[in-house]
């Protein structure tokens, strides 16, 4: 009797193996955007929740010494009439933000650098504000959290040291009513948050306002510092909607 070779039906054949290959790389490319959409999402989710954090924290600030924290080493300088003075702003230099945002940060954080020096600033020594530290600062573009440390340990450029940092590797903006007029002008900022109701503005009634610019890192919808147009809103992130 003529004897043949068993066969092994559990074996895949090369076209059985090419398909599976290929649906594996259809899900996949399914799968990325959903995921990026994911990261997105929490990425946006911490930036808001940073955002509500600072505010808080810089309210505590105000009840624990009954004013807002300065940001310059001489805070009575050029502050004779605060009727006139402008709403202080810090954060990215993108964003036109008077000063980096450490200014304000060095003191909440209760570290004994400027504007803070000597603990001028925050004499209790309290913590108002904690935070992480940055994911990346070899990377040259330090991302959510505290700029502390440079590369290999190395202390960050003096504009960025202890800065806080979005999620998209831009300064956290803080804006603080300093004039007392109970809203914060964001003229500067975002048109459609410029002036008062009686003026056809809208600036905020809060006396404390953090911001990001989001991921496409421009104030507004490509960059035209309007945080709404019709119904179509920016990526931007802010604290006071």
């Amino acid at each position: 009797m003529k004897r043949t070779s068993p066969q092994n039906p559990a074996a895949f054949t090369l076209i059985e193996l090419l398909t599976v290959i290929g649906i594996i790389a259809v899900l996949m490319t399914l799968l990325f955007p959903a995921v990026n959409a994911v990261k997105e999402n929490a990425r946006r989710m911490e930036a808001k929740n940073m955002c509500m954090q600072i505010v808080a924290a810089v309210k505590h600030y105000y009840q624990e010494y009954g004013k807002f924290p300065p940001v310059a080493e001489d805070p009575a300088s050029g502050t004779q009439n605060p009727s006139q003075q402008k709403d202080v702003v810090v954060g990215d230099q993108v964003m036109s933000a008077q000063v980096n945002n450490n200014a304000l940060f060095h003191t909440l954080r209760a570290i004994a650098k400027a504007p803070n020096t000597d603990h001028q600033f925050n004499r209790r020594r309290v913590i108002f504000f904690e935070s992480k530290a940055v994911a990346n600062p070899s990377a040259g573009k330090p991302r959510g959290g505290f700029y502390d440390r440079g590369a290999d340990g190395g202390v960050p450029p003096p504009e960025q040291d202890g800065a806080l940092f979005d999620p998209w590797g831009h300064q956290y903006g803080v804006i603080m009513d300093t004039n007392y007029d109970n809203r914060i002008d964001l003229v500067g900022f975002y048109t459609d948050f410029a002036g008062a109701e009686e003026n056809g503005g809208l600036a905020p009634r809060q006396t404390v306002g953090a911001f990001s610019m989001g991921k496409d890192e421009t104030l507004g919808k490509r960059n035209s510092r309007s945080y709404k147009a019709g119904t179509e809103a920016s990526d931007d992130i802010i604290s006071w909607q």
